[in-house]
């Protein structure tokens, strides 16, 4: 994960957190579109959502067991009108598309596969997808510009709380190195409880319990 800082700008369609948004980080062609599924409609008054791209539906539960899917279209709204119509579990959809012209289908079909293949990776979500979907070949160029994308898709995801590109284990690498950078702050503790010893991290997450 880069330690530089980013910008990122979300503007409130109608000025309300929860409805229509559009989200863009500084000098990236890229954007986001999030939308509650109650205001659907709306979404296609956008032509950003018209164009290739790939898109994520977030059932969005009061626990932990959160359920999506990921696909890709060349006219993502057309594809997200069928899913309306035969996908019932989901209550937002995110979408994914760039601001000039340069997505190929080739693009989004890589950007799939490497989505499904990070969230499985992550288990943070139960993924609907009941195919995996195959990476397209990309010159060697044009695969590490849609390597950037999938990061910038997981700063996204994560500003608008959607942690399923993130792993458990990148939040405690993550605090093991910023723990070693600054010694006045302790991450790590341990303890006992009935002559077993324990040990746990301070993570993103808030308190983690390590294996062992």
């Amino acid at each position: 994960m880069s330690k530089f800082g980013r910008s990122i700008r979300i503007f409130l369609a109608d000025g309300s957190p929860s409805g229509l948004r559009h989200v863009e980080i500084a000098n990236w062609s890229g954007q986001a579109l999030a939308c509650p599924r109650s205001r659907f409609s709306e979404l296609g008054k956008w032509d950003e959502s018209k164009r290739p791209g790939v898109y994520f539906l977030f059932e969005n539960s009061a626990g932990d067991n959160n359920v999506a899917y990921i696909g890709e279209s060349e006219d993502v709204f057309k594809r997200l009108a069928d899913h309306d119509r035969k996908k019932e579990f989901w209550n937002e959809v995110i979408i994914f598309t760039s601001k000039d012209e340069n997505l190929t289908k080739g693009h989004i079909k890589y950007l799939e596969a490497r989505l499904v293949e990070i969230s499985k990776s992550a288990d943070r979500y139960k993924l609907e997808n009941s195919n995996t979907p195959t990476k397209s070949n990309l010159p060697r160029a044009d695969a590490a510009a849609m390597e950037e994308f999938v990061d910038n898709i997981r700063i996204i995801l994560g500003s608008l709380s959607h942690r399923i590109l993130e792993s458990v284990s990148s939040g405690v690498a993550r605090s093991i190195e910023e723990s070693k950078e600054d010694s006045l702050i302790n991450y790590e503790f341990s303890f006992k409880v009935n002559k077993l010893t324990a040990q746990g991290l301070v993570t993103d997450d808030g308190f983690l319990l390590l294996q062992g």
